[in-house]
């Protein structure tokens, strides 16, 4: 028992507190939609990863499914239509989707002053370094899938990170 106390101390040890302010955090933008870093997976040993982005209308990540986390996703503005599995869902302030890993889904927004969310990703050790690789190559999920180069090298990263992306339509 003591073994398993130490163990969980040692590993609590590692995650680390924090307050991010409203408008704070690490930015990213990844085409039509950006926003804040809050939470980072280092903080949380891997455990998660949540995100406050802000969306364009008509905005938002085509078909594609995670093989190795999680997301949730929290409606703080506007209001965004959601693929998950074969149900199309319109949502608004307040309202929360799930998007189980194995399982298609996509999002978009739909209002015309654009719109904002918590996005969580759970563990959130792999999505972190995908995110951040995508920033870096200037990714814009939405249009990179017309480019058949950029096509290729975004499709490339995302199965790396076990992200399998879907044709549109």
């Amino acid at each position: 028992m003591n073994e398993l106390l130490n163990a969980t101390e040692q590993e609590a040890s590692h995650l680390t507190s924090n307050v991010v302010r409203a408008g704070g955090g690490r930015f990213f933008e990844l085409g039509d939609h950006r926003g804040y870093c809050k939470v980072v997976a280092e903080q949380t040993g891997g455990a998660f990863l949540l995100a406050e982005a802000h969306a364009d209308f008509g905005g938002g990540v085509p078909p594609h499914i995670h093989h190795r986390e999680d997301e949730t996703f929290y409606v703080l503005s506007g209001h965004f239509e959601f693929l998950v599995g074969d149900q199309n869902v319109q949502v608004g302030p307040g309202d929360t989707v799930y998007g189980p890993r194995d399982v298609t889904h996509a999002w978009r927004c739909t209002s015309l002053d654009g719109g904002r969310m918590l996005i969580g990703f759970t563990p959130g050790d792999n999505f972190q370094p995908f995110a951040i690789a995508m920033a870096q190559m200037g990714a814009d999920p939405q249009s990179d899938m017309s480019n058949p180069e950029r096509a290729a090298a975004f499709m490339a990263l995302a199965l790396r990170h076990g992200i399998e992306m879907l044709p549109q339509g």
